[in-house]
């Protein structure tokens, strides 16, 4: 098979050693524009532009925290190893310039491609399960996640409210499948390592501060 483009993507991790460590890369979208969206292990997302096989706009998913840059040199490669660093989900919506990433740390966070800002950051902070998709509304700003605790959830993307959470799987959603996007229920389909594929119906409430609960 012809090779089209050859495109290689540099990240790495640079630690107080100043060892560089390359990361993996660990999911994809593509969008508009010609433009993908990357995930890495590290953290960070790349939004790169594939015609002129330029990396655009990094943007740092995963924040460090503060007490673990006080750690002695020699613990530094093992805390790293344990921090849920990794974006395990990407997405672009399809009617604005906005992105979204998951992940590891259980965090949705909504992106502004061109000045590659974080507009909205979504969390439920009893909730320590790690994102493990996402897709975007075809036509609304609404994103859905699976998560590795095996909730289902429904984010407005405006204001980061969470507007709907289903439960039911006894183990981590692998994957997810939109099944139909209407104006007033999303079906979705899920596949868990609890062996199981179930469908959720959600509702698109007509308020974006609605929460709701349920378990299938």
């Amino acid at each position: 098979a012809k090779v089209l483009v050859d495109y290689i993507i540099k990240t790495s991790i640079t630690n107080n050693n100043n060892n560089n460590e390359t990361a993996g890369l660990t999911c994809m979208a593509l969008g508009g524009d010609g433009l993908a969206l990357v995930g890495s292990e590290n953290g960070t997302a790349h939004v790169c532009h594939l015609a002129s096989k330029k990396t655009v706009a990094s943007l740092r998913h995963y924040e460090i925290p503060i007490n673990n840059n006080n750690n002695n040199n020699n613990d530094e490669e093992d805390d790293a190893e344990e921090l849920p660093m990794s974006v395990e989900a990407v997405g672009f919506a399809s009617n604005v310039n906005w992105c979204a990433t998951g992940g590891m740390d259980g965090v949705l966070k909504i992106w502004d491609v061109p000045s590659a800002s974080c507009r909205k950051v979504c969390r439920v902070e009893e909730d320590t399960s790690g994102i493990t998709r996402l897709q975007w509304h075809s036509s609304l700003p609404l994103v859905a996640t699976s998560s590795s605790g095996g909730v289902l959830r429904l984010w407005d993307a405006r204001n980061g409210n969470l507007l709907q959470t289903k439960t039911g799987h006894k183990d981590t959603i692998n994957d997810m499948s939109i099944a139909t996007w209407g104006e007033h229920v999303v079906t979705i389909v899920t596949g868990s390592d609890d062996k199981t594929v179930r469908v959720f119906d959600l509702e698109i409430p007509n308020t974006t501060t609605t929460t709701t609960t349920t378990t299938t």
